[in-house]
């Protein structure tokens, strides 16, 4: 790297005695950390990270795009751990920015069905926009039996983005025998799980833990073209608006889904 390369930065501290780096599996060393998490971030004029963070992007890649590399990584990571296949189908409960990349990432994989569930139906608007096949509120009981109808047997993954009772019930009840369901949201609160049912019909869970090894593969899929993130940002803002117009936006505004911060207005 040298001075005025474009990069973008993966914000994962990694604790260099831990026998997870030496295997490659950086996001299970402990303790975890993130910059802008742990430490002092990005809302600044200038920040300063570890060389292992930063990521050259190509010039045909803009910033803006740029800057969405690290959540759609969330979702790319978490399709790739589900092992989805082209032609598999599936539900993502939750279409806030990580769902909804989720969505454009099984887009790109080759999906054949994409379900999504939310309680806001400007986010099941947005959903449809960027590729989802079929979309439900997310109060709706009846969700996995609608899914079975149309696929015949369930979906062969689920992937909660929403991170709650309901939402992981939906998609446990809509997988079909033998799929796999990911765990990407932040549980606010334990779940209770039917361990007999998980064991007959051999489900398989899987929680994944932000990302690893996969930013070349993202920052590849968006300057091809393949990964239309920008389509996701609705807002860009000047660093003195952060607090009214970014976080106070988006706690309280569901149209929104990523708004960018421009230090240098």
């Amino acid at each position: 790297m040298k001075k005025g390369d474009r990069v973008t930065v993966e914000p994962i501290f990694k604790n260099p005695e831990s026998p997870f780096i030496t295997t490659g599996e950086y996001n299970l060393s402990e303790p975890l950390g993130f910059v802008g998490l742990t430490s002092n971030g990005a809302f600044a004029k200038y920040v300063v990270v570890e060389d292992y963070m930063v990521h050259k992007i190509p010039n045909s890649m803009t910033f803006e795009q740029g800057a969405i590399v690290e959540p759609a990584a969330v979702a790319a990571y978490a399709i790739q751990r589900s092992g989805m296949k082209m032609g598999d189908s599936v539900l993502i409960t939750g279409v806030g920015p990580i769902g909804l990349l989720t969505v454009q990432v099984a887009v790109a994989t080759g999906a054949s069905h994409i379900f999504v569930s939310d309680l806001s139906e400007n986010r099941l608007k947005k959903a449809k926009e960027v590729g989802a096949t079929h979309t439900f509120d997310a109060r709706d009981k009846d969700i996995p039996k609608q899914i079975k109808e149309i696929t015949g047997q369930g979906v062969d993954v689920f992937i909660d983005a929403a991170g709650a009772q309901a939402s992981f019930d939906t998609g446990i009840n809509s997988l079909r025998n033998g799929g796999t369901a990911i765990l990407v949201a932040l549980f606010g609160k334990k779940v209770v799980h039917d361990a007999l049912n998980h064991t007959l019909r051999e489900l398989t869970i899987i929680g994944t833990a932000a990302y690893r090894n996969i930013f070349p593969q993202v920052i590849a899929l968006i300057s091809s073209g393949r990964l239309p993130v920008e389509k996701l940002i609705t807002s860009t803002i000047s660093l003195n608006n952060i607090v009214e117009k970014g976080f106070d936006t988006l706690v309280n505004d569901p149209s929104e889904v990523k708004i960018l911060v421009d230090i240098n207005r």
